[in-house]
């Protein structure tokens, strides 16, 4: 990339693009916009098209000046406080609490859907409704008392 901190992290037609360095100053900012340019360059170069509309700017910690906008293709890029990666929900604190609503939630749905259709199979729901639980459960394992109340409830019905 144009920088010794840029880095780009790609998994199946996911890319990221990440700043091994707190972006506080305006060379940062300046640093992190050129790097998205030379980003641009690479699906130009092999007639590629990028779904800009997908494309999302998220900052993580504390102390971040939002008053830059970032470009891609000359297109301002929104910025985002909650984001879906790779089937995680956090925030830009980097809670879960998000994902385990979302979650529940899914799980909520399946388990009515279970108990509106198969009336016999509704003490077998688990292993149709664990699945959307454990999901990367490893990444954003609960450890407040509210969640693991909540997804604790969820299995006792």
């Amino acid at each position: 990339m144009c920088n010794q901190f840029i880095n780009v992290y790609l998994f199946a037609d996911e890319a990221k693009l990440g700043l091994q360095k707190h972006v506080i100053t305006d060379d940062d900012h300046q640093v992190l916009q050129k790097a998205l340019g030379t980003f641009q360059e690479w699906p130009d170069r092999w007639l590629l098209k990028l779904n800009i509309n997908k494309c999302k700017i998220a900052f993580y910690g504390t102390d971040v000046n939002y008053e830059y906008k970032y470009y891609l293709s000359s297109t301002d890029l929104e910025r985002v406080d909650v984001i879906k990666d790779l089937g995680a929900v956090f925030n830009s604190e980097l809670s879960f609490v998000s994902h385990c609503k979302e979650k529940i939630n899914r799980a909520y749905s399946m388990l009515g859907l279970i108990k509106r259709n198969y009336i016999y199979l509704a003490t077998k729901f688990k292993s149709l409704v664990r699945c959307y639980l454990e999901y990367v459960n490893s990444v954003w394992n609960p450890h407040r008392q509210g969640p693991i109340k909540d997804l604790e409830k969820i299995q006792m019905n």
